[in-house]
C-alpha cells in the first residue's frame, strides 16, 4: 500500500493505494508513518480515502482503530471514505464509538467534520 499526502485547509487528506501484493510488511508502516505526520499536522480531522484499494488489509485497519482512540483524545476526527465492502461490514459488528465514520465520500466527510466542529464547545 502506498499513502499519498494532502493538506486541505481544515483537514489532512491521506489517499491509500494499492501497490505490489508481494510487498507484506509495507501497508503498516507507511499507514502508521502518515497517519502520525497527519496527528502532527494540527488539522481538525483526517479524511483517510480507500477508493484506490481493492480491499483494506486487517493491518491498516487495526492501525486507524489504534490512531482512532489517540485522536479521539485530542478531538482530532478521524473519517474513512469509500470504504470497501468487508472493512464497512467489520464497522457494522463493532461499537459506534470504537470505530471512525465511515462516510460515502470526501464531500461528506466535510460536512460530517464541519457539524462536528460547531458542535465542540469552545473552552475559556
Amino acid at each position: 500500500m502506498e499513502v499519498y499526502r494532502e493538506i486541505l485547509p481544515q483537514s489532512y487528506l491521506l489517499i491509500l493505494t494499492d501497490t505490489d501484493p508481494t510487498d507484506a510488511g509495507a501497508p503498516a508502516a507507511s499507514l502508521a508513518y502518515a497517519l502520525r505526520r497527519a496527528s502532527r499536522s494540527g488539522k481538525s480531522s483526517i479524511w483517510v480515502d480507500c477508493s484506490h484499494l481493492r480491499r483494506l488489509p486487517l493491518s491498516a485497519l487495526r492501525i486507524l482503530l489504534r490512531y482512532y482512540r489517540r485522536l479521539q483524545q485530542r478531538n482530532v476526527s478521524l473519517v474513512l471514505c469509500h470504504v470497501g465492502t468487508a472493512a464497512h461490514q467489520l464497522a457494522a459488528k463493532l461499537p459506534t464509538a470504537a470505530f471512525p465514520a465511515v462516510l460515502p465520500s470526501l464531500l461528506d466527510a466535510e460536512r460530517y467534520c464541519n457539524r462536528r466542529q460547531s458542535a465542540v464547545p469552545l473552552a475559556a
